[in-house]
């Protein structure tokens, strides 16, 4: 019998499956082999095969690659945030609650050479000296503030004892304690240094200098965002400087407050620092998350 072209084209669509036993498949081999017409038969249904086959590939893999890239972002997201929180509330255990001056908070004990220890009692878990050069005399002015935390009284439980002054060898010719509240400093040892009238140690103001500086640089962003939103990709670069004031703001808020003014300005710079560089990488994330 012979084998026409209608009979392999009746056969190809399972040869194409590799639905035939072997020796169909040599029958159908050795006529294509002889016969143009079913070769580019057989040759048009591959193509509409893998054709299809190749962008299902092509879409998954895609698909995958998003999926995991939100993945990532995902996690990035939930470590910032955490670290956000994890910080705030070590902020709010360690902040620093200024002891008033009372009798009995502090004890100075002079040496025959000239140096002074401090020695404060149980309830001072911190401390913090300044000095500055005296105005009637050759030494030098020193002030002194101690502070409570919750953390130090409640978590770890300790004290701090005493400490050497000047163990640099400077001398001292008057020590002020300040209360950290705006009243007048209060002279513990030496000489007056403004005997026609009192001292009071201030805040620093730093805190809210960067404060406004920061509302500034999100409202010139935030315009700039707003100008160029058709353009993506500026609005995109100028989006992400949006966010870094904005952080800023947030972190000032959740770790200082107001007012701004503060008498530990360095340790709150740093940790609103910190919680700000979260919160900016946070946002980032979360943003990415709902484009994809």
């Amino acid at each position: 019998m012979k084998i026409t072209c209608n009979i392999i084209g009746d056969i190809l669509p399972l040869y194409v499956e590799n639905m035939v036993s072997e020796d169909t498949k040599k029958v159908v081999e050795e006529h294509i082999d002889g016969c143009d017409r079913c070769k580019r038969q057989l040759k048009g249904m591959t193509s509409s095969i893998n054709i299809p086959l190749e962008t299902d590939t092509a879409s998954f893999e895609k698909m995958k690659a998003t999926l995991q890239k939100k993945k990532i972002q995902t996690i990035i997201f939930s470590i910032m945030l955490t670290v956000s929180v994890i910080v705030v509330l070590i902020s709010f255990l360690t902040a620093r609650e200024y002891i008033p001056y009372h009798e009995g908070l502090i004890s100075l004990t002079e040496s025959s050479d000239g140096i002074i220890i401090a020695k404060f009692n149980d309830e001072v878990k911190g401390y913090n000296i300044s000095t500055e050069p005296s105005k009637i005399g050759d030494g030098f002015v020193y002030y002194i503030t101690t502070w409570d935390s919750f953390w130090a009284s409640s978590i770890i439980k300790k004290s701090v004892n005493n400490t050497v002054l000047n163990i640099d060898g400077k001398k001292i010719d008057s020590i002020y304690y300040y209360n950290a509240d705006g009243s007048e400093d209060i002279l513990i040892y030496g000489k007056d240094q403004n005997p026609n009238g009192g001292m009071v140690s201030l805040p620093r103001l730093v805190l809210g200098y960067y404060l406004l500086l920061a509302i500034a640089l999100a409202i010139i962003s935030g315009i700039l965002t707003y100008v160029y939103r058709k353009k993506e990709k500026i609005r995109n670069i100028m989006l992400k400087f949006f966010l870094l004031p904005v952080s800023y703001i947030l972190a000032h808020i959740l770790i200082k407050g107001f007012p701004a003014s503060s008498y530990s300005a360095k340790r709150d710079f740093l940790v609103i620092l910190f919680v700000t560089i979260s919160i900016c990488i946070a946002s980032i994330s979360a943003i990415n998350i709902i484009k994809e």
